[in-house]
Formats: structure tokens, sequence, C-alpha cells
């Protein structure tokens, strides 16, 4: 399977995952007051790739060497009749928000989605994440349902969306 090459995308390398880490550590909601999750780990992302295949892949947008972005695709629930279904994770560096990076890769995956085999992407967003949602929804993402209080992390609560696509 070949997936078509865009200007600074590219499938995602072991050598990668040290700025994988980076930016999902930037992004991370839980860090703002100092507790970051710490069972997300250099070990955990080289696991990701390792994981990752064509039809759950994993993407980075980069410039001059630099990554600026990544993206992955994973199963949705794990069972047969949701073959088509794919859980989409996408981080940008935070000081690269609104410079059309995210649109970018979306639209990478979105013109390759018949090589990597979902008809629908569900993302899941925290309610506090605003830039998330608007996105998402930007990305003609709609609310598909709501787990509330299901994200805990020592003193905080917050509830997560599920976002979906069809396409």
């Amino acid at each position: 399977m070949s997936f078509s090459v865009s200007k600074g995308i590219r499938r995602a390398i072991l050598d990668d995952a040290p700025a994988i880490l980076s930016i999902f550590q930037q992004c991370d909601l839980f860090d703002h007051i100092g507790h970051r999750q710490l069972n997300i780990g250099l070990l955990e992302v080289m696991d990701w790739l390792e994981n990752a295949t064509d039809k759950h892949p994993m993407f980075v947008l980069e410039e001059q060497g630099e990554v600026m972005a990544w993206c992955s695709i994973e199963p949705f629930y794990g069972l047969p009749a949701f073959d088509s279904a794919s859980e989409i994770s996408l981080y940008v560096l935070p000081t690269l928000h609104r410079k059309g990076i995210g649109t970018q890769l979306f639209n990478y995956l979105e013109k390759e989605r018949h090589y990597i085999g979902f008809t629908h992407l569900i993302a899941y967003i925290y309610a506090s994440n605003l830039t998330s949602q608007h996105f998402f929804k930007r990305q003609g993402f709609e609310q598909w349902g709501l787990l509330p209080n299901i994200a805990q992390n020592e003193q905080i609560k917050d509830d997560v969306l599920l976002l979906g696509r069809e396409f």
C-alpha cells in the first residue's frame, strides 16, 4: 500500500518519537496544574510507532527537519463490525496553532482515506479543550456523544466529547 507524498507530510518513524512525545506533552491539558500524564512516555510513543500499520498509520508534518504536528489513526473499538471506523488523534505544537498546520494534516488524511480504509473518524476531546473542539468542527465533525467526568487526574475532572464524521 502506498501513500502519496504531500509537502512536509510523511509516515512517522522511530526517530520521531521524542518530537511526538514533546508535542503531546505540550498539548496535555492536565499539565497546566503540574500533573502531567506520567503514564505516557518515550517507550509508549515508541510502541505507538511500532504498532502503526497501513490501516492504522501515524504521520508527521515537518518543516526543515522539525516535526511540527502529528496524527494517528487507530482502531475504534476492536470488533470486525467497526473495522471501517477509526479513532483520530491530531496534535500541533501549541505555538503553531491557527496557522493551518492541523488542517493541512487533516486534508492529507482525507485525501488518503481510501488507502487507509476508514469511512468514519471519531475524536475524543476534553470538554475544556475548546481549541480542539473548534478545529474538528471546522473539519465537519459533529458531537456524537458525551462521557461525563470520565477524565480524572487528582484535582481535575473533565467531560470527554465524542466528535465524529462520516465520509
